[in-house]
């Protein structure tokens, strides 16, 4: 699907309805704390979605409007956002839906959740208010950010040699809490950096990916099964994340450049970054 902007006006016409059987008759949810208005809300709503550093499709710069605007109805329309709301009303699935059999909301949201967290970590880091998807359900909530000083980091020196310093920032990402890759993705940059360090280049490709870490065999066929492509896309993201965390200081960073699955290893200039 295309990653075309989204217009921020079709952003907030979502379409709110209510429907039977969709959990409304629970407790009411306090969507808006205290000290924050819809008009707040609205005008952060804009600046995610008229943001670069917001990588969400359109079809999910919609199921945030949604849920952005059904929090802000108040009364039972806030009270629960359910998987059903969200196909019938944003995915146009048919009233029979069933979350069970198609996992599409589920999947979406989670891409979602991702892709609010790196906006939020870029440009928005610093805004006045936060629009988040808790996990557990697909009610928006808001709050604001604490006032939080930069606390100077503690960054690992670099040897100058880049084998040891590439092993080294391997070790540093499979052991941060804030790199969120699946066991099988870390097996993934594990494969490639070592083949790299290695100085084995034509045992980095798709082929090679999907029959030694994905166990596909020697049968395996990059273009029949996009499973390499799908989870590289994945990794990327989730490099992404860590080193807008944790290991946005360290002075050598593991690249996964597009459209390729060997990695660049990138001395970083430590002053101002």
């Amino acid at each position: 699907m295309s990653q075309s902007e989204f217009s921020n006006e079709a952003a907030v016409e979502a379409p709110v309805s209510s429907r039977a059987g969709s959990g409304l008759d629970r407790p009411v949810v306090n969507s808006l704390p205290a000290g924050i208005t819809s008009e707040e809300v609205r005008e952060e709503l804009q600046r995610v979605v008229g943001s670069a550093d917001f990588p969400a499709t359109p079809r999910n710069r919609q199921v945030l409007s949604y849920a952005v605007e059904r929090a802000l109805q108040g009364g039972a329309d806030a009270s629960r956002v359910t998987a059903v709301d969200i196909a019938t009303q944003v995915f146009g699935r048919l009233s029979d839906f069933n979350p069970l059999k198609d996992p599409i909301v589920r999947v979406e949201v989670a891409r979602l959740r991702k892709d609010l967290e790196t906006y939020y970590l870029k440009s928005g880091r610093r805004n006045p208010l936060r629009i988040d998807l808790p996990r557990g359900g697909y009610n928006a909530v808001f709050s604001r950010p604490e006032e939080r000083q930069e606390v100077a980091a503690d960054v690992p020196a670099a040897t100058g040699v880049l084998a040891e310093d590439a092993a080294a920032e391997l070790r540093r990402i499979m052991a941060s809490p804030d790199f969120p890759a699946i066991p099988r993705n870390r097996r993934f940059l594990s494969y490639v950096v070592q083949k790299e360090l290695a100085g084995a280049p034509e045992e980095i490709s798709a082929r090679f990916v999907g029959m030694v870490v994905f166990e596909r065999g020697s049968r395996f066929n990059q273009t029949k099964d996009p499973i390499v492509r799908i989870e590289a896309a994945k990794l990327r993201r989730d490099m992404e994340i860590y080193y807008l965390k944790s290991g946005r200081h360290n002075p050598l960073q593991i690249l996964l450049p597009k459209g390729s699955y060997r990695p660049v290893f990138h001395y970083r200039s430590q002053v101002g970054s």
